[in-house]
């Protein structure tokens, strides 16, 4: 267990990601993303780890956005204009790329850079008290980093809606949307991450690893593209220790001991 700004904690089959900045609403600036990337860095490299679950502390917030207060320190609207990367969007990326899948655990508000967090994870759970939006716009801004992520999971109307107004999804709303998979009470958030980690842990890592190393593979492909890649990986799969377990263990009505490999 780390101390610090972002706390990462092996919880079993699960490793926690926690935002630490509950006097800030868990706000996102420079510092949190890193902390937040470095995490998942180590968790990739964790053979024991095999989900990752990402949330910030307290009730209040999940990740109220980027610091906007006027000063603040490592915010994401102060870039260095000679610096192509941005952190946030390198964020993003890196929560999308991870090979490992990865849950929103969503303990409250969710805004700006909350938002896109949550658009970047594999699978989200949702407290009935969050919302989830994009306010910038209230404020003379727009959230350009985030656009990338949100619109992988939203509908194209419901985006721009929630961009140009700056009203927030209730957690009804944000499921009916399919932004979100799940919503629960607040007492029972844990419970459902946790039963998700239970049924993903069970599975294969290595198909895991694979089939979401080809999902973000062919998200931007075309169709005819998409299935010459989907076509040259499937053998690929089969030929693993893990499929070999599978077809075995399915045979002798057993239940498979994955390795991973």
């Amino acid at each position: 267990m780390t101390e610090s700004i972002v706390q990462s904690q092996a919880l079993g089959k699960e490793v926690r990601i926690t935002i630490r900045r509950p006097e800030n609403r868990n706000a996102l600036n420079r510092e949190v993303a890193d902390g937040i990337m470095a995490a998942i860095y180590a968790a990739e490299k964790n053979s024991d780890c095999r989900v990752i679950v990402l949330t910030g502390e307290g009730d209040r917030a999940f990740c109220a956005g980027g610091d906007i207060k006027a000063g603040a320190d490592g915010g994401p609207f102060v870039q260095d204009p000679s610096d192509p990367d941005h952190f946030a969007g390198k964020l993003f990326e890196t929560i999308q790329a991870c090979r490992k899948p990865t849950i929103a655990r969503i303990n409250g508000v969710a805004m700006g850079a909350g938002a896109g967090i949550i658009c970047a994870c594999d699978l989200a759970v949702m407290a009935d008290h969050a919302r989830i939006g994009t306010p910038e716009v209230k404020v003379g801004l727009f959230p350009m980093t985030i656009v990338p992520p949100m619109m992988r999971v939203l509908p194209r109307r419901r985006l721009m809606e929630m961009f140009i107004t700056g009203v927030p999804l209730t957690a009804e709303e944000a499921l009916q949307f399919n932004l979100v998979n799940y919503v629960t009470d607040a007492a029972g958030l844990d419970d459902k991450v946790g039963e998700l980690v239970a049924q993903i842990a069970a599975q294969s890592p290595s198909a895991i690893r694979l089939g979401k190393y080809a999902c973000h593979a062919m998200e931007d492909m075309t169709y005819p593209q998409q299935m010459r890649f989907a076509e040259t990986l499937l053998p690929r799969v089969a030929q693993t220790e893990d499929a070999r377990e599978g077809f075995d263990a399915f045979i002798a009505k057993r239940k498979p001991e994955w390795t991973g490999r």
